[in-house]
Parts: C-alpha cells; structure tokens; sequence
C-alpha cells in the first residue's frame, strides 16, 4: 500500500504542475490578446468609417465617411488595391477610384457594377462596420446614339437635360473642367434647385448592340471618352475585327442607361488619315493626322512599326495625349533602334498611312 501511495504522488504532483504551468501560462497570454483587441480597436478608430450610402442609380452610389479619405486611397494607379478595401454583398464592387464631391468634405461618388432592384446590399472599409443600403436600378438617360467610325459609335446625353457627367462634380477634375465644373448638394441639386443623374467612371463598362437582323455584339467603353471635347458623349467600340455593317439598322441597350433614340443606320466611314509621324525618343514618337478629328478618336488604337531590319514592333495611343489633329503613341515592347527606318501600318484599319515611314533617332 505504501508502495502504490508512493508511485501516486509523484503523478499527483506533476499534474498539479502541469496545470499550475498552464494557468500561469494563460495569465501570461490574457495581457498580450486584451493588447492585440486593443490595437486592433484603434487601428479600426484610425479608419474612416462609412456613415451614409444612398445609391443614386444602377451603377453610382454615393458614399459619406467619417473622415477624408488619405490620398492613396484614392489614386488610380492604386485602383486594384482599393477594390480589396471595400467588401459589399451579393457580388457588388467598384471599378474604379472613389472621388470627392466638390465642396464635400468626406462625401464621394463610388462607381460600382451594375446593381439590382429591390436588394439589399451592405459595405464595409477595411474591415469596419458594414453599413446597409437599398439597391437601385433606376438608369441614366441617354438621348442618342451615333456612328463616328466603322467599329465605334457614341451615346449621348446633356447637362440641360438633368444628366451630368461625374467629372464636372468633383474636386479631381475640378481646375481641368473649368466653366463645365459645378457644385451639387448631397441631392445631386444646384443652386437653383435643378436635380442631376450622376453618370460615374465607365470603367468596364458594355452596352449591347443589336443588328436588325437579331445579330448581338457587346460593345465594350473606350477609356478617357466619356466626357472629351466638352461633350457627354462615351464612345463604345465592338471586339476587334468587327466592323459595322454598311447599311444595317442597329439598336444600343444597356443594362445601366435608357438610350431616348437608340437606333443609327451604319454607313461606310473613310478611315482617319495619318500624314506625318515623327520621333519623340526611343520608346515614343508623334502622329499627327490630316485634320483634327474633333473627340477622343486615337483612344485605343495601335499602329504596328515594321523596320527594316525585318523588326515589327507595336506601339498604343497614349490616353489624353492628342492635341488637336496630334497624339503620341508609345511602344509596347523592346525600343526604337537608332537609325532603323519603320514602315507605319495602323492596326485594324482605323487610320491609312500611304507609304508613311518613321525614322528612329
């Protein structure tokens, strides 16, 4: 018996340590984590939160925060970043950079993907509280349609008419829009009261077209045209290869806005003319064409560089280069080799180029 009391005790004991270990050990940690949820919860204060939402069409809400957003948070070139930042519900999410309202302090236009009626959806910013809000599906007016080459066309809408594009409300923009730059409400109203539908950034954005003989193409934005040359007028253009069909009745629909007039009748339209190139540097040079096309016509196109050293090399249209009858493409890949002469060749026939050469430096 004084034998098994003997083996026992030191089991006893050690138990008894182990468990005392254990405790002390847990007394330890409990400082550390209430630390940890502290940090955190001051990190959480040091964001701004979201503290209003009102969505004021299908594709632009309107978001109210505690505090400015810090400018990183806002940059363009940050934009695949910032998308992570903001979690919604139901598959919603932006496509591009929130921006301030002018004269706002913390109130921004959000463009978001295509909402649905009669959902609600919530959105938190890194991590904080999710704030709730009614979706909508209300569309922006459009008031017409219209072919400006053989793959492109435009949709339009006018300030006169109670539509605005969200470049002339916010502070980004503002000193760049000069008399077309004005201050709305947190109702999207002006001075005299009149109300506004806000287009936002149409990043990403398709409308649908639909030849009169059932044929469906998507017809994808061309970026920086939705409010060029002091109009309201963003350009679509269909997947490469595709032109428009001399003569055929087409029809643009969209998820996102109401075209008043929404058909045009293709017709053949003569490609841009390129009558000079000239060289920048060896990653750069100029195009200048016979006569200013009047909008934001060099926006994504492509001309290919066929030097003869038996090199091919394409180079893209610079967005917001062009001024006047003149933009700047630059290479894609690889550089201009001194003293190489490049036979020009435009890319899906949106410019001719007769024998035009360029001659790198």
């Amino acid at each position: 018996m004084n034998n098994k009391l003997k083996m026992i005790t030191p089991l006893l004991l050690g138990a008894t340590l182990t468990l005392t270990g254990c405790n002390f050990l847990n007394k330890q940690a409990e400082p550390k984590q209430e630390q940890a949820q502290q940090e955190t919860s001051q990190q959480a204060k040091e964001v701004a939160q979201i503290i209003e939402i009102q969505a004021l069409n299908a594709m632009t809400l309107q978001v109210t925060f505690s505090e400015a957003l810090p400018e990183e948070a806002v940059k363009v070139e940050n934009l695949d970043a910032i998308q992570k930042d903001y979690t919604f519900n139901h598959n919603l999410g932006i496509v591009n950079v929130p921006r301030l309202k002018i004269g706002a302090k913390s109130t921004y236009i959000f463009p978001v993907t295509v909402q649905q009626a009669d959902t609600t959806y919530t959105l938190s910013y890194k991590g904080g509280e999710a704030q709730v809000f009614e979706g909508s599906d209300e569309k922006i007016n459009v008031s017409q349609t219209k072919q400006v080459t053989n793959d492109t066309f435009e949709i339009e809408s006018f300030k006169e008419q109670g539509v605005t594009d969200y470049s002339n409300i916010i502070e980004a923009y503002k000193d760049a829009r000069g008399d077309l730059s004005f201050q709305v409400n947190d109702e999207n109203k002006d001075d005299s009261g009149k109300q506004y539908q806000v287009i936002s950034s149409l990043r990403d954005r398709v409308v649908t077209l639909t030849a009169a003989d059932g044929e469906e193409t998507q017809a994808s934005y061309v970026l920086f045209t939705q409010a060029a040359d002091r109009r309201q007028a963003p350009k679509f253009r269909l997947p490469e290869g595709r032109t428009l069909r001399p003569g055929v009745q087409y029809t643009v629909a969209s998820d996102w806005a109401t075209v008043n007039n929404p058909t045009f009748t293709a017709t053949e339209i003569a490609p841009l003319t390129i009558k000079a190139v000239e060289p920048i540097d060896d990653k750069s040079f100029q195009v200048t064409l016979d006569k200013d096309p009047g909008m934001e016509l060099f926006a994504g196109r492509s001309v290919e560089l066929q030097g003869d050293d038996g090199e091919k090399i394409q180079a893209h249209y610079r967005y917001s280069s062009r001024k006047g009858a003149v933009g700047i493409f630059d290479v894609k890949e690889g550089t201009l080799k001194s003293g190489v002469t490049y036979q020009v060749v435009p890319l899906n026939n949106w410019a001719t180029a007769t024998k035009l050469t360029l001659k790198a430096k």
